[in-house]
C-alpha cells in the first residue's frame, strides 16, 4: 500500500492541473453540503441534553366561549402560554420538581455611576430560580437567586458572558450594581457560554438567537410593572379593562410561558390529573368555558407545533446534495481522462506482469488520496462558509455556525466515500485496457 500511496503522489505531481481541479471540484461539493448539513444538524440538537422527555410546556384552553383559540379540522388547539393568574396558581400549587415562569421585556442598561447617553437596550428575561437548573444553565460566577428572591421580587440579576465582558472586563462581578431603566439591580450571577440550540423556551421565532443579556426574578417584573407590549408576545379573547398593567394581570390575556419538570411518567400522570381537577375548579368560577384541552408538551413538540424549524432548511439540504452529486459525476469525467492518459503507462505495466486487481487497487489509492485532500480542503471551504453565514445572519446564534468533532471527522471521512465511489467507474475502465492495444504508443 505504501508503493501504491507513492505511485498516487507520482501521478498527482505529474498532472497537477487535472489532479488539482478534481480535488477542487469535490471540495467545493464537500464544502456546500457540509455547511448547509452542519446548520440543519446544530437545529435539530436536543437543546437540554438528557432532559427532552421530563420538561414540558403547561397548556391550558383559557380562550373565550365564542371562538376557539385555533382549530384544524375538528381538532381544537391552544395558545402556547398561558394568562397571569393560571401561571401564579400552578406556581403556588407546587407539583412539580421545577416551575418555570417565562417572559421578558427591554430597558436600558449601564452601570450606575455612567450617565445616561451610554446606556444600551438589552433583552430581559423574566423568570424563576429554577429556570437555570431545569435548563441545565451553566454559571460563571455566582449562583441564581433564592426562592425568597423570587417571592418578594428582589433587584437581583444573572447576566450574560457577553455583558459581563462589556461591562466589567469580564472580571467577576458578583455583587457589583447595574441600572437597567430606572431601576439598580445588584449582579449575583453570569452565565458561562452557553450553547442551548434550540433555545426552546420563549418565543418559537427566537429559537436560534443568543440567551437574553439579563435575567431577573418574575415578581420582580410583575412589582415594578415592566412591560415591553412589542417585545412579549400577548393574545387576548376579550381585551383588559385598560391600558395598564395591573389590568393585563386580571385579564384573560395569555403571555406567560409556564414550564414545569417531571422525573417520570408517574409524576406527569399525577400532573396531568392536577391540571385537569384544576380547569375544574376555574370552571365553576366562570372560567375555562371551552372544550378541556390540557397539554404538557415536550420541547420538540413544541417547536414542531409552533414550525420553529423551517422546511426550508431541508430545502436548502436537499438542494446542496444536489449539488455535491453534480460536482461528483464532474470529477468523474475528469477522472475518466485522467486515467485515460495513463493508459500506455497501464499497459506497461500489464506487460511486465500486473495484474488487473493490482491496477485496479493503484488507481483506488488515488482517488483515496484525492478525497482525502479534497475533504481536507472542503473542511476549510466549510468553516469558511459558516463564518460567512455568521456575519451575514449576525440575528442567529453563532454556536449554529460551529462545527462539533462529529462534523469535523465526518466531513473528511464523507469525501474519501464519495470520491471512491464516484471513482469506480473510471478505476474499473483503467484496469481492463489491455497491454497489446497500448504498448505501441510507449
Amino acid at each position: 500500500m505504501r508503493y501504491y500511496f507513492k505511485l498516487a503522489w507520482i501521478s498527482f505531481k505529474q498532472t497537477p492541473l487535472l489532479s488539482s481541479l478534481i480535488v477542487v471540484t469535490i471540495a467545493v461539493g464537500i464544502a456546500a453540503t457540509m455547511t448547509t448539513y452542519t446548520i440543519n444538524y446544530m437545529m435539530n440538537q436536543e437543546p437540554v441534553p438528557g432532559k427532552s422527555d421530563t420538561l414540558f410546556l403547561v397548556q391550558l384552553n383559557s380562550w373565550g366561549p365564542e371562538k376557539a383559540y385555533y382549530s384544524q379540522g375538528e381538532e381544537e388547539r391552544v395558545p402556547p402560554y398561558l394568562t397571569f393568574q393560571d401561571a401564579q396558581n400552578l406556581w403556588r400549587a407546587n407539583r412539580a420538581l421545577s416551575h418555570v415562569p417565562i417572559s421578558g421585556y427591554r430597558d436600558q442598561l449601564k452601570l450606575p455611576e455612567q450617565p445616561d447617553s451610554v446606556a444600551k437596550t438589552a433583552l430581559v428575561r423574566s423568570t424563576s430560580r429554577d429556570f437555570f437548573t431545569a435548563f441545565n444553565a451553566p454559571m460563571k460566577y455566582g449562583t441564581a437567586w433564592s426562592a425568597e428572591a423570587d417571592r418578594q421580587g428582589e433587584q437581583v440579576a444573572v447576566i450574560s458572558a457577553d455583558v459581563n465582558q462589556r461591562l466589567f472586563n469580564g472580571q467577576d462581578s458578583i455583587g457589583q450594581s447595574i441600572t437597567l431603566g430606572a431601576l439598580e439591580y445588584r449582579v449575583i450571577g453570569v452565565l458561562d457560554t452557553w450553547p442551548i440550540l434550540p433555545r426552546f423556551y420563549g418565543e418559537a421565532m427566537h429559537a436560534f438567537r443568543q440567551p437574553r443579556d439579563v435575567f431577573i426574578p418574575f415578581e420582580t417584573q410583575v412589582r415594578n410593572a415592566l412591560w415591553s407590549a412589542n417585545l412579549q408576545p400577548f393574545e387576548c379573547w376579550r381585551d383588559p379593562q385598560d391600558s395598564s398593567f395591573e389590568a393585563l394581570l386580571a385579564s384573560e390575556c395569555v403571555w406567560v410561558y409556564f414550564w414545569v419538570e417531571l422525573q417520570d411518567t408517574n409524576q406527569r400522570r399525577a400532573y396531568e390529573e392536577f391540571l385537569y381537577s384544576y380547569v375544574q375548579e376555574q370552571r365553576v368560577l366562570g372560567r375555562f368555558q371551552r372544550k378541556i384541552v390540557n397539554k404538557l408538551s415536550t420541547p420538540t413538540e413544541y417547536l414542531t407545533e409552533r414550525e420553529a424549524i423551517s422546511d426550508d432548511n431541508r430545502v436548502a439540504l436537499g438542494l446542496s446534495l444536489c449539488f455535491l452529486l453534480l460536482c461528483l459525476l464532474n470529477s468523474t469525467n475528469l477522472m475518466m481522462a485522467k486515467f485515460h492518459g495513463k493508459a500506455a503507462e497501464i499497459g506497461l505495466r500489464r506487460a511486465v506482469g500486473a495484474s488487473r486487481q493490482q491496477v485496479f487497487i493503484q488507481f483506488s489509492v488515488e482517488t483515496v488520496l484525492m478525497g482525502i485532500f479534497g475533504g481536507v480542503l472542503g473542511l476549510i471551504l466549510a468553516q469558511l462558509g459558516l463564518t460567512i453565514c455568521s456575519r451575514v445572519y449576525q440575528h442567529l446564534s453563532s454556536d449554529l455556525m460551529q462545527m462539533d468533532l462529529y462534523i469535523l471527522v465526518l466531513t473528511p471521512l464523507v469525501a474519501i466515500s464519495v470520491s471512491v465511489f464516484f471513482g469506480l467507474f473510471p478505476v474499473f475502465r483503467a484496469s481492463r485496457i489491455e497491454p497489446a492495444s497500448q504498448l505501441n504508443s510507449v
